[in-house]
C-alpha cells in the first residue's frame, strides 16, 4: 500500500500547489465569492476580479467561488492528517489514553480503506491503479 500512500501525497501535494498559485499570497484565507444574477463574476475577499465571464451559469459561478483555494487548502490540511495519523497511529498525540498498539492496527485497517475513497477523485490520473478503487 505504500504506492498508494505516495500516489495520495502526491496528488495531495498537487493541489496544495494550485491552489495556493489561484490564491496568491494569501490563500490561507482567500475566500471566493459568487456575485449571482448571471453575471458570471466571482471575486476575493479583496474585490479583486477571480473570474468574469458573462457566459458562466449562476451555478458554475457558485461552484467556482465554492472551490475557492482557502477550502482546497483546508481539505489538504485535513487528508495530511489522516495521512499523519496512519504512518504513526500509537504514537499519535490526539488518540485517546485508552489506545494501544491493537487499536491502532484497527485504526490503521479502517485509514487505509478511507484513503482508497479520497484517491477516487483522482481516479483519472494516469497514475491511478484501479486495484485501489474500494
Amino acid at each position: 500500500m505504500d504506492d498508494l500512500m505516495q500516489f495520495l501525497r502526491d496528488r495531495i501535494d498537487e493541489d496544495e500547489s494550485v491552489a495556493r498559485a489561484a490564491g496568491g499570497a494569501n490563500a490561507d484565507g482567500l475566500r471566493w465569492l459568487d456575485h449571482g444574477s448571471g453575471s458570471g463574476l466571482v471575486s476575493d475577499d479583496a474585490g479583486m476580479v477571480v473570474t468574469y465571464d458573462a457566459g458562466v451559469s449562476d451555478q458554475h459561478a457558485a461552484h467556482i467561488a465554492h472551490q475557492d483555494p482557502a477550502r482546497a487548502l483546508r481539505e489538504v490540511e485535513a487528508k495530511r492528517g489522516l495521512l499523519k495519523r496512519y504512518e504513526e497511529p500509537e504514537t499519535s498525540a490526539v488518540l485517546p489514553d485508552s489506545s494501544n498498539k491493537l487499536t491502532a492496527g484497527v485504526e490503521r485497517t479502517v485509514l487505509l480503506e478511507v484513503f482508497r475513497h479520497l484517491t477516487l477523485p483522482y481516479a483519472d490520473h494516469p497514475d491511478y491503479r484501479e486495484e485501489w478503487r474500494p
